[in-house]
């Protein structure tokens, strides 16, 4: 995306600023924008076009505002009231949100395309009480998806340079698997200064879909269920030393998995 086509948009945005008056709303109820907006800009009987961009969602809606006075009960002074109308879009902030939206995208299918290497992660259930598992996967997805993260920036800020917004960080969630079975469900937000993936870590899941939890302290009596005993052991190398453990001996096995209950016992594993 070249530096002579933000300057297109740039020139293309200044004609249409005047038909058109951009207000920011991120992540925001467009009703409530709107109506505050039109309650502390215009004047009584005074019509505008104005279009909310939303960086967050990577959208932007416009709509034709007017604040009237509506009679209320009898004897009673009439009160303002803002009411609006969907409308068009302007042509040059449609082509920004659609290139946001084209470089989001992109960053998405490329980090979904990967896997979080064993080297990182060994196993769903080492994010238990973890203190580097966090920013070990930031870091492995800042490293590996770098040139589309700053796709997504450089994007993001000359839209916000063109129509004077403040908020450019864009979110995604998306699940990226583990080398070693199971997934992470992760939202992903580009920042900047200086730009890089904010990475939170929003769900855990082991190859039998047993969510993880990071806590600890909310492991205790949770129902799991494991295709082999291996599964089992594995979870246990991670939850024996925090004094969380699945006793191998009171394992079911029910509709083709063996079925257990985590507890808060100190067993001897080997």
């Amino acid at each position: 995306m070249s530096i002579g086509f933000f300057l297109a948009i740039l020139v293309s945005f200044s004609k249409l600023a005047v038909s058109s008056e951009v207000v920011e709303c991120y992540d925001c109820s467009h009703s409530d924008k709107i109506v505050s907006w039109g309650m502390l800009n215009l004047k009584v009987g005074e019509k505008k076009h104005i279009t909310l961009v939303d960086i967050y969602n990577k959208n932007a809606r416009s709509f034709d505002v007017t604040l009237s006075l509506t009679p209320t009960l009898p004897g009673m002074p009439e009160v303002p009231v803002v009411t609006y109308m969907l409308s068009s879009v302007p042509s040059g902030i449609s082509t920004m949100m659609t290139d946001l939206s084209n470089a989001s995208n992109s960053l998405v299918a490329e980090a979904e395309a990967k896997s979080i290497p064993k080297e990182v992660i060994s196993s769903p259930w080492e994010f238990v009480n973890c203190s580097y598992c966090r920013a070990d996967v930031s870091d492995y997805l800042n490293n590996s998806l770098e040139g589309k993260i700053k796709t997504v920036e450089a994007t993001a800020i000359s839209i916000a340079q063109a129509l004077n917004l403040i908020n450019t960080s864009v979110p995604n969630q998306f699940q990226i698997p583990l080398e070693t079975g199971g997934s992470i469900l992760v939202e992903l937000t580009v920042i900047n200064s200086p730009i890089k993936l904010e990475v939170k870590i929003l769900r855990i899941l082991d190859t039998n879909n047993n969510e993880v939890q990071q806590d600890v302290t909310k492991l205790n009596n949770m129902n799991i269920k494991a295709a082999l005993e291996a599964h089992i052991e594995d979870m246990n190398n991670y939850l024996s030393p925090l004094g969380y453990g699945v006793n191998m001996n009171s394992l079911i096995f029910s509709g083709g998995f063996y079925r257990g209950r985590i507890t808060i016992e100190r067993f001897d594993y080997k």
